[in-house]
């Protein structure tokens, strides 16, 4: 069962900065990261497993209501980093949740696939990708 990560020394989310290096030690396939950068933006740093790579890479990007393809958005296709705030009213969203085992959001019922492409609104954009680096064990997001 996938579980959300959190930082051994705080019990809490991780505070960095964009540039920081993040400790991805024991981040397991299905498992993910919530940091907050700079103070605000809730980013969930994903590591998905071998299903949900071939789940959003064999879905057709035609029927999508943004249309864009897993490749673009996640390079690294164990990896994605998504800004954990629903493109439909501004709340936070929840990974790990939803038909596609991507990002829920309760206040208004957006779901987004693990590849953080919208699936069922209201929300009509896609979860914005933040780039980042892999350099194992460590992960380093960037602007």
């Amino acid at each position: 069962m996938p579980r959300r990560l959190f930082s051994a020394d705080t019990g809490g989310p991780i505070y960095a900065n964009f540039g920081d290096r993040i400790n991805a030690t024991g981040v397991a396939p299905g498992d993910w990261l919530l940091v907050v950068l700079d103070d605000e933006n809730p980013i969930f740093i994903r590591h998905r497993t071998n299903a949900q790579i071939q789940a959003v890479r064999s879905e057709p990007v035609a029927g999508l209501l943004d249309p864009a393809r897993d490749e673009d958005r996640a390079p690294d296709a164990a990896w994605i980093a998504v800004v954990g705030i629903c493109t439909h009213a501004g709340c936070k969203v929840v990974a790990g949740l939803g038909p596609y085992d991507g990002w829920a959001c309760f206040c208004h019922g957006s779901v987004f696939d693990a590849s953080g492409r919208v699936r069922g609104g209201p929300a009509q954009r896609n979860l914005p990708v933040v780039k980042l680096t892999r350099v194992a064990p460590s992960i380093f997001v960037t602007e």
